[in-house]
């Protein structure tokens, strides 16, 4: 029988492991067929965000244009959008909290190519609240409804699911174009302290347990550059 210091062991282990088969980021050649597919989407530029820059989806949500700094290309992530239930009313509202822990206050680099789009799209913008008149709820949302209201999550993660039937993919969430973003920097060979910071994990264990797939498979990559470098030196 199992100590409960055992039992305790093996529940966290398991739950370490259901943590790390949860994360199914895109391949490299899925992320590029899934840039073609929601080319003109008018959620695209929330989708392409996501994907370079790692933010989670509240903070997303939860984003302003004062957050962002097109000059220097780069974001300030400080606060994030969710949906609570009010216990008195019964009813799900929708509230901007501060992080839960100091290191997802951060500041994000913005890759050049998504700045020139977010300049485009901040001008469509504009021209959708002059169209829309007093109907259009200016609360400086980046991303947001026709209207100028927060986003809502189960809506954004139908109209996902759907782009991701087209390309024949199941079972994605879209915390996952956050951890594509992750996987990728990693194959670029980037220090697992640097994606801590980028990601605003609390400690560096999160982002080493969370992807621990990506990690092994760049164990035997860097094993063949090894092989590859004896070789090249003459040494058998």
């Amino acid at each position: 029988m199992l100590s409960t210091a055992t039992s305790a062991s093996c529940f966290l282990y398991n739950k370490k492991l259901s943590k790390v088969s949860e994360v199914k980021p895109f391949s490299l050649e899925e992320q590029i067929n899934f840039f073609k597919i929601i080319k003109g989407h008018d959620l695209e530029l929330l989708f392409i965000t996501s994907l370079d820059t790692g933010l989670r989806q509240g903070e997303s949500f939860s984003l302003t244009w004062k957050d962002i700094d097109l000059d220097n290309a780069s974001i300030n992530v400080n606060k994030s959008y969710k949906t609570v239930k009010n216990i008195e009313t019964g009813k799900y509202e929708g509230v901007v909290q501060t992080p839960k822990t100091k290191n997802s206050i951060r500041t994000v680099p913005i890759p050049s190519p998504l700045v020139n789009k977010l300049k485009q799209y901040k001008l469509s913008q504009k021209a959708l609240k002059l169209k829309m008149g007093n109907l259009y709820q200016d609360n400086g949302l980046v991303f947001c409804n026709m209207f100028g209201n927060y986003l809502d999550s189960s809506n954004v993660l139908k109209r996902f699911k759907k782009i991701l039937n087209e390309m024949d993919i199941q079972d994605m969430k879209f915390h996952d174009l956050r951890h594509t973003f992750a996987t990728r920097l990693f194959e670029l060979g980037e220090n697992p302290k640097t994606v801590q910071v980028l990601l605003g994990h609390a400690s560096i264990s999160i982002t080493l347990d969370t992807y621990t797939h990506v990690l092994d498979s760049m164990k035997k990559i860097a094993s063949q550059k090894l092989n590859d470098l004896y070789i090249s030196m003459g040494v058998k």
